[in-house]
């Protein structure tokens, strides 16, 4: 989590563009698999050749390990929740796996010459899926935390957000953790906000196999608020739904791609697609896509 004048700005703004819009959004889904097929990828950063050829000038030697063993195979198995729009949803018109994580994956997998495959397990399995070999890659937004990084390794963050507090229209506004003290809040299991409610709050945390499904519940009064990603509660409300946000910001976080730990050449390999990313502002103008034009990807 990191704090600053930037996000700030970046929460004001979330909120005016909401207000603009007459409040016309850590995660986790069902298990399956899925092939490639998904939204436009951004950039391939300008390299050519199989993904031999990229990885032996990305590394400057020959893959090993298991950055080996997704070069020789072609494929990448990503690990994506296909319900925590915008960062990654089924789209209704075309049933196909869309919004920002998607993007990046996709322009992960262009970069590295491999076709993605996505796994879709439940959100709080991951880690442990990651380190027995199920999916290569998850990229899906998860926070870098400390106890994470004793199991898995992490990029460099490939954008920044929020953990926020969202209400029924017309519900309390909060002013800080002190305020939901006995108050039953909605989360999704296995997520950084779980974990914050968990240790700095004395709510009562009701947990969810995704954010998402927390909705439902606040809109029926089971549940007082939802805590999620600022983008994916104002996501919700420009998709019609009767929430507003609650307070400021709680905290902020680094999201990255994360992976098996010790795979020194495939973390290499994702360092490098992250890092063109950012050098070539192709996470930016994917973030100014599914953001309504806000770019969540630098920090000041």
């Amino acid at each position: 989590m990191r704090k600053g004048k930037t996000y700030i700005v970046v929460a004001v703004l979330l909120v005016a563009i909401v207000g603009m819009m007459g409040l016309a959004i850590g995660c986790g889904s069902s298990s399956s698999d899925g092939g490639s097929s998904a939204s436009a990828s951004p950039t391939g950063g300008g390299m050519t050749g199989s993904a031999a050829d990229r990885a032996q000038t990305i590394l400057g030697h020959a893959p090993t390990g298991l950055a080996k063993t997704i070069v020789d195979k072609g494929q990448i198995l990503v690990a994506n929740d296909p319900n925590y729009a915008p960062q990654s949803y089924i789209d209704p018109d075309t049933n196909e796996l869309v919004g920002f994580d998607v993007d990046t994956a996709l322009g992960m997998a262009e970069i590295l010459g491999l076709e993605p495959v996505w796994k879709h397990p439940d959100w709080n399995t991951i880690p442990a899926g990651l380190q027995a070999g199920l999916y290569d890659v998850s990229i899906g937004s998860m926070t870098i935390t400390p106890d994470r990084q004793k199991t898995l390794d992490f990029t460099d963050p490939y954008y920044y957000t929020s953990g926020q507090m969202f209400v029924k229209k017309g519900g309390a506004q909060i002013a800080g953790p002190d305020d939901l003290a006995g108050k039953t809040v909605g989360v999704g299991d296995g997520t950084t906000y779980y974990e914050y409610l968990k240790a700095n709050t004395t709510a009562v945390v009701k947990g969810y196999k995704t954010d998402l499904d927390a909705v439902p519940d606040i809109l029926n009064g089971n549940i007082e608020f939802w805590m999620t990603a600022g983008p994916t509660g104002q996501q919700a409300i420009l998709q019609g739904k009767p929430i507003e946000f609650s307070g400021k910001p709680l905290y902020y976080e680094d999201l990255a791609m994360s992976m098996k730990k010790g795979e020194a050449d495939l973390l290499a390999l994702l360092n490098y697609t992250v890092q063109t990313m950012h050098e070539n502002g192709a996470l930016t103008e994917m973030s100014k896509k599914w953001y309504n034009g806000i770019d969540l990807t630098v920090k000041q």
